[in-house]
């Protein structure tokens, strides 16, 4: 029975230390461990991978003449016709004043 009063006195001595919240109570200052003992667990940050943008295509240069800028931009011969009726017969769509607009872009159409 003393082995078991010395092993219930080693306990209450071990946990004396021990300080208790108890709500309501005022707790000693002493009795609380300093917050720099204190560890926090280590934090996790997570980084997004870059995002890819495609560039923009570039805009027609300035320095092309109408007929230059239907055919970089993929508009058919039949459409630079219709619009250089629509335009009034623009001379300087016709380099050689045959009657067909666009030839240096498209090529002979006659």
């Amino acid at each position: 029975m003393v082995g078991r009063w010395v092993a219930f006195a080693a306990v209450v001595v071990a946990l004396g230390g021990c300080a208790v919240s108890v709500p309501g109570k005022a707790v000693p200052v002493g009795s609380v461990a300093p917050a720099s003992t204190v560890t926090a667990p280590p934090s996790v940050v997570v980084v997004q991978p870059p995002v890819t943008v495609p560039a923009p295509a570039p805009a027609p240069s300035k320095s092309l003449t109408q007929c230059q800028q239907f055919a970089a931009e993929g508009y058919s011969f039949g459409y630079a016709y219709n619009a250089w009726v629509r335009a009034g017969y623009p001379v300087g769509w016709d380099a050689d004043r045959d009657g067909l607009p666009c030839e240096q872009s498209y090529g002979e159409q006659n």
